[in-house]
């Protein structure tokens, strides 16, 4: 019996009247019966407080009328603490199977058999409530209508959540727990704005409300609005410190594993706790941990659906089909085509870079449920790494048309108007997504570039990835992330594989080599797509890196000093762990090293084993087993035998170093994601102090061991502060002996190059920035120093040499093609002047009107008459009597006159 067509006025008011009467919420704080001496009134407190076990004890002295209220109250404490039993007991012994008689009651059992996987019983409880009452407390419908939902009764589900809508549309909600179950209808029916200012008001209402603040969190992380998220979750922990749902809220979005520990010292059977403990431990490939909080969440609750869709999808991944259909089918037993658990594994599987796959089952939940909205939005943004932009495009906007809370599609979505601006250029191999501006200034040097990667790279693998390859500068750092992974923040990265599909910022915002990462980013393509994307991170990573220096000998990481410093504190990881290094870096530094070890062991396999050993190696990636298996039949090692060769390479390594590492430096540290300057903090902090103090201890540090590179490093700054130049020389030379191939900033190289440029020794200036430059390539003024002094001497291949390393750095400045375009001329080759003089005229230049003429002289040489005389009216347009434009003009006229 349905109760959704009353319109008789005086039934309305004695149905309200029975509803308060019976309903009175255990949170109110109202005048009357539960003033400051009653067990309601403290029990709420203590409860509030964090006092569970305090608060079940008050809270089970009511009686009279307030005996009900006490129960809940006392079930709700019992809960908080993990104890279900007795959050059951304490309810069952009042109600017996009355449970019309006791609505609130029977709600309250009815949530804490959900949590522990009883949601046949816990409905059957609800629908005699329901269906036995005039009017049904807000909370027992929207819990009845949440539950048929779950159990896949969705049509039924919207009649009951309604119900309570439209009684608080009609006035008759007032309490801000009741407000807060309304919001929670509006969510589950879709209506998220909705919900949204429901729960703001719920919280305005009553601050305490602690249950509002966190279901309010919920939505905000599930629409991936994290900051909103977090700072409602805090708001709940200002209240009350150890509110367990508010922590495992906090760690969600930060990740902190320290909250998950006090959630379950609080609450040992917290599912929700250990289940996120578990994802956090997924993600620091902790595997045998993390499924151990996963069995403990199943032996509590064996209908936990976040659970059995993390195991199905783990059983997905690793291709165990039958283990996967077992998954399905418990929940399907509860559940039935659930679409949030088909949503969940294309999530897991687009996460894990498996697009193809991600997509599969991102439709698969469309399928089970066309208005499962988030599916849309899964779908869409697997869609576009695959490159399928439009088909990609279409699905995010059903996804924003029916859920515009959605911070991820809607940011998605405005990316695609950045594209649109953006110029689409192609090249044999690749199609260039890019803005206006990048495509007239980097294009020329972009496009050979690819093309060579193109051809160096899969002809050493003996792979061709399939095509066109799909690359998107972007401008906006924002819009990279977004594009990314739909969020606006990314970290360090500065570009992105997803196999087909790569994105970059534009080297316009950057001071790192663009060439070097555009390298790195193409071999993920090619490790890739020889895995159907199964390569572990720190395994791609290391090629990728590797590469760099076979692509350039002065690209790749030169971290010499951060090796012999692992070393000795014993950071190295066991190969088996390497992907940790990535997932669990605590700062930049950590994360740059990860990259840094996953080359060496890269680097000993080639250089012990041979180039082959490692194309089988990546090949084994293109099936799932074992990584020991894989290991094994390369190798013919097991995985601690090989890890054991590689540790005394390393050891062999460190000694050929030989240099010391002091306790009290910090490794370098910078931005690029390691492609860019990376920073000696300890030797900048020389640069800005100049004292004895310093002076005398590093002195100290010297004496006690002379292969202190830091400490001779430091004295030689400060000794060239001073203008002690003679004692900085032997100190910087010193240093630059022990590690030549250091590339920190500020490096001995490259102070020794500004001594000698205050001593006005041209000839050591260059010499110590050539040998800066052997190891170093993020230094634009070295290299235009350095070619400028080619040019003049007219040694041109060493000319041609320093310009393009100044170009890898920075396109973006018109002293670099200045340079190029008067190369250019003086080896005439006027094709090469036009490309120079025409970036230069898209780059902000003092005198357009020399640039002009400047171009159409080139023009001229090239046989170009017609674009000659076009580009020197220009000229003449802003200058009439500018005389070498008038002659151009004269000469571009006599050309098309022969």
């Amino acid at each position: 019996m349905k109760f959704n067509h009353y319109s008789n006025v005086f039934l309305q008011l004695i149905s309200v009247f029975l509803s308060c009467l019976l309903t009175t919420s255990v949170f109110a704080q109202q005048a009357g019966t539960n003033n400051g001496d009653s067990p309601l009134f403290r029990g709420e407190e203590l409860l509030i407080n964090g006092s569970y076990a305090a608060a079940a004890d008050i809270f089970q002295m009511a009686d009279g009328l307030d005996r009900n209220e006490g129960v809940v109250g006392g079930s709700k404490a019992f809960f908080m603490m993990g104890n279900v039993q007795e959050a059951i007991s304490i309810a069952e012994e009042l109600i017996g199977e009355d449970y019309a008689s006791y609505p609130l009651v029977s709600t309250q059992l009815s949530e804490v058999k959900r949590a522990v996987g009883q949601s046949t019983e816990a409905l059957e409880i609800l629908a005699v409530v329901v269906e036995g009452l005039f009017e049904p407390p807000v909370r027992t419908l929207v819990q009845y209508g949440s539950l048929l939902q779950f159990k896949g009764r969705k049509r039924e589900a919207f009649e009951y959540l309604d119900l309570a809508i439209q009684r608080y549309n009609n006035g008759l909600v007032y309490a801000s727990e009741d407000v807060a179950m309304v919001a929670l209808a509006s969510w589950l029916m879709g209506n998220y704005h909705d919900a949204n200012s429901l729960f703001d008001e719920a919280t305005r209402a009553n601050p305490n409300n602690l249950e509002a603040h966190v279901l309010w969190g919920n939505l905000f992380l599930e629409k991936y609005n994290a900051s909103d998220a977090e700072r409602s979750y805090q708001d709940a922990l200002d209240i009350n410190s150890r509110y367990v749902p508010a922590l495992v809220g906090l760690a969600r979005v930060t990740g902190d594993e320290r909250a998950l520990q006090r959630a379950l010292a609080i609450n040992p059977n917290s599912t929700s706790a250990m289940e996120t403990y578990g994802q956090l431990l997924l993600i620091a490939s902790r595997q045998t941990e993390a499924m151990d909080y996963f069995d403990r969440v199943l032996n509590i609750n064996s209908e936990s659906l976040k659970t059995l869709s993390i195991l199905a999808a783990q059983a997905a991944l690793n291709q165990q089909n039958d283990e996967y259909e077992q998954y399905k089918a418990q929940v399907d037993a509860f559940s039935p085509n659930n679409p949030q658990f088909l949503g969940d594994i294309a999530d897991t599987f687009g996460n894990n870079y498996l697009f193809t796959e991600a997509v599969a089952f991102a439709r698969a939940s469309i399928e089970s449920d066309p208005e499962y909205w988030q599916g849309y939005t899964l779908l869409g943004s697997n869609l576009i790494r695959l490159g399928e932009e439009e088909e990609g495009k279409a699905n995010l906007e059903i996804g924003y048309q029916n859920d515009p809370f959605n911070v991820l599609t809607s940011n998605m979505l405005k990316v695609f108007d950045t594209l649109e601006t953006y110029a689409t250029l192609e090249s044999e191999h690749f199609k260039v997504h890019m803005s206006q501006n990048d495509s007239d200034i980097l294009w020329p040097y972009l496009e050979p570039l690819l093309e060579e990667s193109w051809d160096t790279l899969t002809a050493k693998y003996g792979f061709e990835p399939e095509g066109p390859i799909l690359i998107e500068v972007f401008e906006n750092s924002e819009d990279f992330a977004v594009r990314s992974v739909g969020l606006p923040d990314i970290g360090p990265l500065v570009g992105i594989c997803f196999g087909k599909v790569v994105t970059l910022i534009s080297p316009d915002t950057l001071s790192a080599n663009w060439q070097e990462i555009v390298w790195h980013e193409f071999m993920h393509v090619i490790t890739l797509q020889m895995t159907n994307n199964r390569m572990p991170r720190w395994l791609s990573e290391g090629i990728s890196v590797w590469e760099e220096r076979e692509g350039r000998p002065y690209w790749g990481r030169s971290q010499g000093l951060d090796l012999v410093r692992a070393a000795s504190e014993e950071k190295l990881l066991h190969v088996k762990d390497l992907n940790l290094g990535f997932s669990g870096a605590q700062d930049n530094a950590e994360l740059g090293f990860a990259y840094f070890q996953s080359y060496l062991v890269v680097d000993y396999i080639t250089e012990e084993y041979g180039f082959e050993k490692l194309v089988e190696l990546i090949d084994q990636y293109g099936s799932v087993k074992e990584e020991s298996d894989r290991f094994g039949e390369v190798f013919q090692l097991s995985l601690d035998q090989f890890n054991d060769g590689f540790t005394k390479w390393i050891d062999r390594r460190v000694e050929e170093i030989n240099v010391f590492v002091h306790t009290e430096d910090v490794p370098d540290e910078g931005e690029g994601h390691g492609h860019g300057m990376r920073e000696n903090s300890s030797a900048i902090l020389a640069e800005l102090y100049n004292n004895a103090s310093l002076k005398q201890h590093m002195r100290a540090r010297i004496e006690e061991n002379t292969r202190d590179f830091q400490a001779h490093l430091q004295l030689g700054i400060v000794l060239f502060k001073e203008e002690d130049f003679q004692q900085a020389k032997v100190h910087l030379s010193t240093a630059h002996d022990m590690l030549p191939s250091y590339t920190g900033y500020p490096s001995p190289a490259l102070v020794l190059s500004q001594i000698y440029d205050r001593e006005e020794n041209r000839e050591e200036q260059l010499r110590w920035l050539e040998q800066l430059l052997e190891n170093l390539q993020h230094d634009y003024d070295s290299a235009m120093i350095l070619a400028d002094a080619a040019l003049a001497e007219e040694n041109f291949e060493r000319a041609a040499y320093y310009i393009d390393r100044a170009i890898q750095v920075d396109p973006y400045r018109s002293g670099v093609h200045e340079l190029k375009a008067k190369y250019a001329m003086a080896i005439d080759d006027p094709a090469l002047a036009v490309t120079e003089y025409e970036v230069l005229l898209n780059l902000e230049i003092n005198d357009p009107v020399e640039a002009r003429t400047d171009l159409a002289e080139a023009y001229l040489r090239n046989g170009q008459i017609d674009e000659a005389k076009q580009s020197v009216l220009y000229a003449l347009e802003q200058a009439p009597s500018f005389r070498r434009a008038q002659e151009v003009l004269l000469q571009s006229v006599d050309g098309n006159r022969n």
